[in-house]
């Protein structure tokens, strides 16, 4: 699990900082419309082409699929409902923190509406719920496969599309700079509550968590159990790795 909880009480001031920049300092508005046309003006067709690809990286729905997917083949794998409840309450805490902040924000995009924040209701794009999801379900992904997963290739999945997406979206003027700002602080808070469940040790009745049955290969040998908090999610009944 994530060591105390000072990481956490600074990314909820920064975000909290962030956004009262964003009414009461005019300088960071700024800086959103510098950089929006900038990459207006410098938007050749082919990086367009993979900037689409990275923005898609934190696209929700492909993720909130793949990420169920994925825990109902460890479930199965396994013989334990532990991966799906993980999986399904991912969705569920990201949609309504995101989708909350943004409504009570009320932002628009670069290019339609107000750029000021609680001035143009019914736009939603303050804080982008793409770089939030590139790292909420990527990193929930990578706790998930950890087993799997050399510790090189669960450290890219964990952090290297969130910051592609961040790279993405910005880059397309789907979302102003700052809106993709306190998308990843929130992605990075969202992702430790999570891991702070303990989700091996959580009591559940016999026929939703049963055991292997002896001498039934494990996935989680002793060479990976440097990963990440979390990352034997899916292993023997027992303490988080």
């Amino acid at each position: 699990m994530p060591g105390g909880w000072w990481p956490d009480a600074l990314l909820v001031a920064a975000f909290a900082a962030l956004t009262a920049a964003l009414v009461w300092w005019s300088p960071l508005l700024e800086v959103d419309i510098a950089v929006r046309d900038w990459v207006d003006q410098h938007r050749p067709p082919p990086v367009t082409v993979l900037m689409l690809v990275l923005d898609y990286l934190g696209q929700g729905g492909p993720l909130t699929t793949l990420t169920v997917a994925v825990s109902f083949w460890l479930a199965w794998r396994h013989r334990t409902i532990r991966p799906i409840i993980l999986a399904g309450l991912t969705p569920i805490v990201s949609t309504l923190l995101i989708v909350a902040l943004k409504r009570w924000t009320a932002r628009g995009a670069p290019h339609h509406g107000s750029m000021r924040l609680f001035s143009d209701k019914g736009e939603d794009f303050y804080p982008s719920g793409h770089v939030s999801n590139g790292i909420v379900y990527w990193g929930v992904l990578a706790v998930l496969l950890a087993p799997y997963l050399a510790v090189p290739v669960r450290r890219l999945m964990q952090w290297l599309p969130g910051v592609l997406v961040f790279i993405g979206t910005t880059y397309l003027s789907y979302h102003w700079l700052t809106d993709s700002i306190g998308g990843y602080l929130l992605g990075l808070l969202i992702v430790r509550i999570l891991l702070r469940v303990p989700w091996r040790t959580i009591p559940l009745p016999r026929w939703l968590d049963r055991p292997h049955p002896p001498g039934e290969h494990q996935v989680n040998p002793p060479a990976r159990q440097d990963g990440p908090p979390g990352a034997h999610l899916c292993g023997a009944a027992g303490g988080p790795g």
